[in-house]
């Protein structure tokens, strides 16, 4: 009981029929597996289409709800690449930025206001064994992160 009205507890469906007991957390009107397939309809198919599988599923939740759900869940940690892309990039006149990819999946990893050597260097400082495709960009890039770092990665070759 909840305020002035009761409050009932979602499960996942059994047989195409709504479960009404389960067993979840604090503070939860769903059990942990009926929130884990919100969840990964809300990855899977975002707001309107995992609204609809929901509804399919026998979990009515509006687009928004999913989305709701979807927006909750943590990032994943971004994994260090083991070869970084550095690039800078002109937006517009004198203001520049600067881009690391991770090169062998072509993923964006940061985005920096500004093209200091000295983010980078700080950056590869932090994440050591990191090689450096030295092919193109910013000669300002080249000679911070293209030189050896106390002999633990090396530039990569052209």
């Amino acid at each position: 009981m909840h305020s002035r009205y009761c409050r009932t507890l979602a499960d996942a469906a059994v047989g195409g029929r709504p479960a009404l007991i389960g067993l979840t957390v604090r503070y939860q009107r769903r059990s942990p597996l009926l929130q884990h397939l919100v969840e990964m309809a809300g990855v899977l198919l975002a707001g309107r289409g995992g609204a609809r599988l929901l509804q399919i599923l026998k979990v009515p939740l509006s687009r928004t709800s999913v989305l709701f759900h979807l927006m909750r869940l943590p990032l994943p940690s971004a994994a260090v690449p083991r070869v970084l892309g550095v690039d800078d990039f002109a937006l517009y006149a004198d203001v520049y930025g600067t881009l690391l990819v991770d090169a062998d999946t072509r993923l964006p990893i940061e985005l920096w206001a500004g093209r200091d050597a000295e983010q980078l260097t700080a950056w590869m400082r932090t994440h050591p064994g990191v090689e450096v495709a030295c092919r193109d960009g910013s000669l300002v890039y080249r000679t911070s992160a293209c030189q050896p770092r106390h002999g633990t990665a090396r530039p990569h070759p052209p």
